[in-house]
């Protein structure tokens, strides 16, 4: 049986990039079957994100990485859960060179691409963050209990 790993991206210094982190704290609490990177006391970000790649790389070669971050798009999908089967870039609203981590990508979308990206991150509702981070944790234990089951 393949184990499964979240890696939880965001801080909480910015309320739209805090999904992650916040993800992190639920999913340690409820204690799901799956090792856990990231909550609001030890932040995975961009400074840090290539140390836990790395160390994941190492430690978890053959299990299944679920990464998961907020995310800017269009105005419809705010609100929306992205799901993709090649994982997420992090930080791919600033930097696109990024190279993607995870093989699955849980992305929330909390605001509009367009224009002050930064600004949006920002002025993201609190009342929304909740809200994607429920959504992202009842996914993620669905996944994990589905996917144990022969």
């Amino acid at each position: 049986m393949e184990n499964f790993v979240f890696l939880c991206l965001g801080t909480t210094k910015i309320i739209g990039d805090s999904i992650g982190p916040k993800v992190g704290d639920k999913l340690k609490e409820m204690n799901i079957n799956a090792y856990v990177y990231g909550n609001t006391l030890r932040q995975v970000t961009s400074i840090n994100v290539e140390d836990y790649v790395a160390m994941l790389e190492k430690r978890h070669s053959t299990d299944k990485i679920i990464a998961i971050d907020s995310a800017l798009g269009k105005s419809e999908d705010i609100g929306k859960i992205k799901i993709t089967s090649s994982g997420i870039k992090p930080g791919g609203a600033f930097d696109k060179t990024r190279k993607r981590v995870g093989n699955i990508g849980i992305l929330a979308v909390v605001g509009n691409a367009d224009g002050d990206r930064l600004k949006e991150l920002k002025n993201s509702s609190l009342s929304l963050i909740n809200e994607l981070v429920n959504k992202v944790v009842d996914y993620a234990r669905k996944y994990v209990k589905s996917a144990q089951i022969f």
